[in-house]
């Protein structure tokens, strides 16, 4: 096998045949017979069409124009495209256009992940990456109202703006279009450097472009596109298969793209139809049906077993879970702490107490939580804990390494954090200090370890208990989300149906309180609250000189409202960045907005925090309002919101 970067020079060093046309730096492909695309996996040239995807299933295939562009600044794209699908209402993933500042990634995967990212680099703001998404997981029996979508999607599979595939008519009036109906289609995708706005149409092939777009964002691609970069397409299949072509391809980078030629487009349309009859490419449905039956009833079967099999282990007291780390046994841990001696112990809370140690066979530094078998929750937290941050994978989470039981013992085995609580050095109980380039860090780190929990790991996991204490500094002053013993997950375009109440006063958001319900909106609250103390150095609820409970938001609201907010900062920072404090304090506030729709999604809160999209202004009296106010939806920022944002990897991506 060939080397990673040798087999990418190879790639984009073959031409293949397409003609093109260009005029100030564009290009205009009128079908496919001659000249330069880089194509990768299953991509090729097939009767006058790009074909992206063949058919095949868990397969990519991209295609990328033959030389970069020094840069883009408002550009404009125009392409039509079909896609076949197996059988008319049974579909698989589809395809993007993407602009993209670095090359094409080698070991991207298909199914949801649409051969741009790959597990580890899924929402990275390194990927430089915009792309404009048509998503087609669709089932006619089964369809959820994420399906058969349109989204731009910025370095992440999470769209920062989505919409139902479809055109609305000069009336005003919405038509749908299905995506795999197997008809051509063309779509627009046209950037303002000036005003930083997106706009994406789409319409039935040889109509108008719609008048109104189906899509417009503001969003300040010159921030994340800096460089040179490639403009390309990318297409992926899961279990069910579908073909995905190009028919025509039209790209300015400075202006409007030129037409296409639909009489051109209108034969290799022909002849694509007529390649798909003679390689009879439709999967039969007597064929399709009994298969997706069978692997259905197999996967039940499978599920119930499994259930069987762990309620009678748990009663019997003999259990293993896969959680995706290694078991340890009660000797090693025990040798690891001297015997759980008081000299190793590091601190102890309501669940029991955690301890140093050190792992004998690997000289490895480990934190020890051993859980309390008087704690009520203690085995509901410990297999929460473990099966979730088991399989967690992020920089900013604290790592699991694994567990052990020992009778009624529980014990948690992870990294150890060497710099200890967040807490504890914010609020000085420990002896260092914390400048304002760390706190920053910590909390972008926080932010980017929420992002991947909420949006980008396969299921949503909400953690319930987001606070300062939970915050482990490791020898770096990286700050790493820890104590999942209250999270829940549930599956991603779905409601968590957790109803108790779980949190720590002063971090717990309104509605939260009212209801008992543990949404993404809840840990966007926390975290505002969690953003606040670190700017501010103030605990979350403090008593004032009257002996009256106050909560910091409500202070820094005071604050900000008798003159500048600035005058929040913790005092025992000597140098800090004013505008970086300001947008931080005041991300804070909209964070833990009384009303959870004002709230920002943790996708959109990072991209605040890296300056790719600005935060939009607002007034303190903002902060006061609900939704039930008249003038709440004039004040309200112009931006998706926690509970209008789509999470789903295969819906609203």
């Amino acid at each position: 096998m060939l080397p990673h970067s040798l087999l990418l020079c190879l790639l984009f060093l073959v031409p293949t045949s397409t003609s093109t046309s260009g005029t100030d730096g564009g290009f205009t492909f009128d079908g496919f017979s001659g000249g330069m695309l880089w194509l990768d996996g299953v991509a090729s040239i097939s009767s006058r069409a790009l074909m992206l995807t063949d058919g095949a299933p868990q397969s990519i295939g991209r295609a990328f124009f033959g030389r970069r562009f020094d840069s883009i600044s408002s550009f404009s794209t125009t392409f039509v495209f079909v896609i076949t699908p197996p059988y008319p209402d049974l579909s698989g993933h589809g395809f993007a256009f993407t602009v993209s500042a670095t090359p094409p990634i080698l070991d991207a995967l298909p199914s949801q992940y649409m051969g741009m990212f790959n597990v580890e680099n899924a929402g990275n703001v390194t990927n430089r990456l915009f792309a404009v998404e048509l998503d087609t997981i669709w089932n006619k029996e089964f369809r959820d109202p994420d399906d058969n979508h349109v989204g731009i999607d910025v370095n992440s599979l999470v769209s920062i703006s989505t919409h139902v595939a479809g055109y609305y008519n000069p009336d005003g009036t919405f038509s749908e279009l299905l995506l795999i109906s197997g008809e051509p289609m063309q779509v627009w995708v046209d950037y303002d450097d000036s005003s930083h706005l997106v706009n994406v149409s789409l319409a039935p092939y040889l109509q108008h472009k719609p008048q109104r777009p189906l899509l417009s964002t503001t969003l300040n691609l010159t921030s994340i596109l800096r460089s040179s970069v490639y403009v390309g397409f990318a297409s992926a299949t899961g279990t069910v298969r579908s073909i995905h072509r190009i028919i025509g391809w039209s790209f300015n980078p400075d202006g409007a793209a030129e037409p296409l030629d639909y009489s051109v487009l209108s034969e290799v349309i022909q002849d694509v139809r007529r390649a798909d009859q003679r390689s009879h490419s439709h999967i039969p449905k007597q064929v399709l049906i009994p298969a997706v039956t069978m692997s259905v009833i197999i996967t039940l079967v499978i599920i119930v077993a499994l259930y069987v099999c762990m309620k009678k282990a748990r009663g019997s007291g003999e259990w293993e879970i896969d959680c995706g780390s290694s078991s340890f046994t009660y000797k090693d841990l025990v040798a690891a702490t001297s015997g759980f001696s008081d000299k190793m112990l590091l601190g102890k809370g309501g669940f029991g107490k955690v301890y140093r140690g050190v792992l004998q066979a690997s000289k490895q530094d480990v934190a020890i939580k051993r859980v309390s078998p008087e704690s009520k929750q203690g085995m509901k937290e410990f297999i929460a804990e473990i099966t979730i941050l088991g399989h967690l994978r992020h920089r900013n989470l604290v790592q699991l390494l694994g567990y052990s039981r020992h009778k009624s013992e529980l014990l948690l085995v992870y990294d150890y954090m060497p710099n200890g609580g967040l807490d504890r050095v914010l609020h000085g109980q420990d002896k260092q200090s914390l400048h304002w380039v760390c706190r920053l860090n910590i909390i972008k780190g926080i932010a980017s370890g929420l992002c991947y929990l909420h949006e980008e790991w396969e299921k949503v996991v909400i953690h319930r208990d987001i606070k300062t204490s939970n915050v482990l500094l490791d020898n770096e002053m990286n700050g790493r989300l820890g104590d999942f013993g209250l999270a829940r997950l549930h599956n991603h375009g779905t409601d968590a149906h957790t109803t108790h109440l779980a949190g720590t006063w002063g971090y717990i958001a309104p509605e939260l309180a009212r209801l008992g319900r543990a949404t993404k909106a809840t840990d966007v609250f926390a975290f505002g609250v969690f953003m606040l103390e670190v700017a501010c150095g103030r605990r979350p609820i403090e008593v004032n000189d009257s002996g009256e409970p106050v909560l910091l938001t409500d202070w820094v609201t005071d604050v900000w409202e008798s003159g500048s907010i600035l005058k929040s900062v913790d005092p025992k920072l000597e140098h800090y960045v004013r505008e970086e404090a300001e947008l931080v304090l005041k991300l804070g506030l909209l964070c833990s907005h009384q009303a959870h729709i004002a709230r920002p999604s943790m996708r959109l809160i990072v991209q605040y925090l890296v300056n790719d999209v600005l935060l939009p202004d607002f007034q303190p009296s903002f902060l006061g309002l609900t939704s039930r106010d008249e003038d709440f939806d004039q004040y309200i920022p112009a931006c998706p919101s926690v509970a209008t944002t789509m999470t789903g990897l295969s819906g609203g991506r």
